[in-house]
């Protein structure tokens, strides 16, 4: 009988060849730590396969903070493996769920999404006491309309969501996570093992 072969990688690897606009219009991959099958859609996306049991499939794509992650300065940096290639003219709603630490209580953070083309919204909480919530807003690439200015305890995991829409224009690419703290010098840390990001085209 002849047989029948896929080029194949990990979820990782994939990735990383969409980044590289590596990937195939119509060529299929097998993820191997995910036993699954995903096509090419164009050179910097994939489409993954339902498995059987998954029922209509969903629709969500969810990355998870392989390791902890720091920034010490008002300068927004990646988080790094919190990205996804974004296709063309395609609309995502993107959500980040997850734990981040300040050295001190006093140190706020800030988080935003750099994409590719075309216009983002969102908005990112937590709480800043026992009993409130505190957040910013992300109206425009890459940078947020402040910070927030502190915890409910320093060196503690304070849990942190996100809500984002992004409408991607006519420049496909990758849409990253950046974060930053709100006070030069004192850090924030998004934590792994709490901390993962999802997308999914609407």
């Amino acid at each position: 009988m002849p047989s029948l072969s896929h080029k194949r990688g990990t979820r990782a690897q994939i990735t990383a060849a969409a980044a590289a606009n590596a990937l195939r219009v119509g060529e299929v991959y097998l993820i191997t730590d995910e036993a699954r099958l995903t096509v090419g859609t164009s050179a910097s996306t994939h489409q993954p396969a339902a498995k059987q049991g998954e029922g209509g499939g969903d629709p969500w794509t969810w990355i998870k903070l392989a390791a902890d992650v720091a920034n010490n300065t008002v300068t927004s940096a990646a988080a790094t493996g919190l990205s996804f290639a974004a296709a063309a003219n395609t609309m995502y709603l993107v959500e980040l769920i997850g734990a981040f630490q300040s050295a001190i209580a006093t140190t706020g953070i800030a988080v935003a999404l750099d994409i590719p083309s075309g216009t983002v919204a969102g908005m990112a909480v937590h709480p800043s006491n026992a009993t409130m919530l505190t957040g910013t807003e992300q109206i425009a690439d890459g940078t947020t309309t402040g910070a927030t200015t502190g915890v409910r305890a320093g060196a503690t995991n304070i849990p942190i969501r996100a809500n984002f829409i992004v409408s991607v224009g006519a420049t496909a690419g990758q849409v990253q996570l950046l974060f930053r703290s709100e006070i030069a010098g004192s850090a924030v840390t998004l934590k792994a093992g709490l901390t993962a990001m999802g997308c999914r085209i609407i």
